[in-house]
């Protein structure tokens, strides 16, 4: 099977793989029933499974139909057997999803009937996710996580555990942090029941940086094709007179309260930080966003909730517009060529994906097929856009890979770079908002290559702290998820 092909073509295969499959039967049978995931709408994970894994398009539809039924498989076990359940995660190198529990017996009247029950398997542990998750809520009580602490704990389902993050760059910047060790060691010691391990987390480092119409609403040049979505590109000026570039999430909206009603635009807070100008955040040139609104800067609070500059402008953008709970597809590819043999999809073509949920972070598991849209880029490729320090040969858009773990964040495969900073990660299997980019690990330069890693901040743990942030005004912060939300 060639590389390259165009996305109608995928899709028309996709169709006849999901026929064929509902038709024949069998363990490779592509599950019926509840939530059946359509083959149109996940062609770019499709293309990832294929191209990743050398699977057939007919194996890549089967394992995201599978996890489209796994979150459906979780919530029921973490209702009807939270004493037993482990957690679970998708294993994409065999195709397999692993359910873990205390008591496999106790699980298997959830799994007969599962329409893919040959791909899903039960592997024994010690801890329940409800013990873990009650022994990291203790612990996140005794050292006080939240935005300004040195120490969040975090459930590990696959290595059946409570990891203590310390983030050492956050003691750096307090002037004594003596207490807080203490109080971190007692609360390991008080969970003498569960396992807790102490771990260093890394600190991501930031990917951030005229009116131009190319016909068409692009990645770099919207101006003309509202509404304002995930994906479009976001310049701010330094405090230097210098600009750099970030990425939209996606859209909010307030309810009650002192702000109600009103929209917002989400991406990442280090990209306001240091900036004290007060120059308008600009698309294409144009004023949108205020500089700062409601924003952190402490991964894995890391975030920006921006209001408009004025009415005028939340009427262009997000008012008078419908579909505002968009995030823009604009396909490239993952692999180090750049050119049109993609995990992704036909290249250069816009296409919406509307976002319909949210995921929380615990809800996210291992080995799930996941997507991102970003405007990092290079002056050499687009002499007409601010460069956001992306380098040479790395094209603005749409990359999709896997989950390959989750601690306080979410990691990914996914390819990024400098500017990609606050663009949405979310599910094509479920059209749900799972997060925006933090940053990576490796600062990395150009063109994508093998192993890349970067990190999303959870979009709960965004709406949470916004929302406790916003009580004081009585009002709650959400994902806009319909079109005329």
């Amino acid at each position: 099977m060639g590389r390259a092909r165009g996305l109608g073509a995928l899709f028309a295969s996709l169709v006849v793989a999901a026929t064929v499959l509902s038709a024949t039967g069998g363990a490779a049978a592509a599950p019926p029933g509840r939530g059946t995931v359509d083959p149109a709408s996940v062609a770019e994970s499709v293309r990832y499974l294929v191209e990743t894994y050398g699977v057939s398009e007919r194996e890549a539809l089967r394992r995201l139909e599978l996890q489209n039924e796994a979150v459906r498989l979780d919530q029921v076990l973490r209702k009807e057997n939270a004493a037993q359940y482990g957690g679970m995660w998708l294993d994409q190198t065999s195709g397999v999803l692993v359910v873990a529990t205390t008591e496999p017996a106790a699980v298997r009247s959830h799994l007969k009937d599962l329409p893919d029950r040959a791909h899903v398997r039960t592997q024994p542990v010690r801890h329940s996710l409800a013990d873990l998750t009650a022994a990291k809520d203790r612990i996140a009580t005794k050292v006080g996580a939240g935005p300004d602490a040195v120490y969040l704990p975090a459930v590990n389902e696959r290595d059946n555990e409570v990891v203590l993050w310390e983030r050492t760059w956050v003691a750096q910047e307090k002037f004594s942090v003596a207490q807080e060790g203490d109080a971190a060691r007692q609360a390991i010691a008080d969970e003498s029941g569960v396992t807790v391990r102490t771990k260093v987390l890394p600190k991501p480092t930031p990917l951030s940086t005229p009116n131009v119409d190319w016909g068409f609403c692009h990645p770099l040049y919207c101006t003309n094709y509202g509404p304002m979505r995930g994906g479009l590109r976001l310049d701010m000026q330094r405090d230097n007179g210098t600009w750099g570039g970030c990425t939209a999430g996606f859209n909010l909206r307030t309810t009650g309260g002192g702000f109600p009603g009103k929209g917002w635009l989400l991406t990442a807070g280090h990209c306001m930080a240091t900036k004290t100008n007060n120059v308008p955040t600009q698309h294409n040139g144009n004023p949108v966003l205020q500089q700062h609104g409601i924003e952190k800067n402490s991964y894995p609070y890391d975030y920006a909730a921006l209001p408009y500059v004025d009415a005028a402008a939340e009427n262009t953008w997000l008012a008078s517009q419908t579909g505002r709970n968009r995030v823009l597809k604009y396909c490239r590819n993952g692999g180090g060529d750049s050119n049109a043999d993609t995990p992704c999809g036909q290249q250069a073509t816009s296409v919406d994906e509307y976002i319909t949920g949210i995921h929380t972070l615990a809800e996210v598991k291992a080995g799930w097929v996941v997507c991102a849209s970003g405007s990092g880029s290079s002056a050499v490729n687009y002499p007409a856009s601010v460069d956001s320090g992306a380098g040479e040969g790395y094209l603005v858009g749409t990359r999709c890979g896997r989950v390959l773990s989750t601690d306080v964040g979410i990691n990914t495969d996914i390819c990024a770079r400098a500017g990609d900073s606050g663009s949405p990660l979310f599910s094509q299997v479920d059209h749900t908002a799972l997060g925006i980019l933090e940053g990576s690990q490796q600062a990395r330069h150009g063109i994508c290559y093998a192993g890349e890693l970067n990190n999303y901040v959870p979009i709960d743990t965004i709406l949470t702290d916004l929302s406790a942030r916003a009580a004081s005004q009585g009002s709650k912060f959400s994902v806009i998820t319909t079109p005329n939300g």
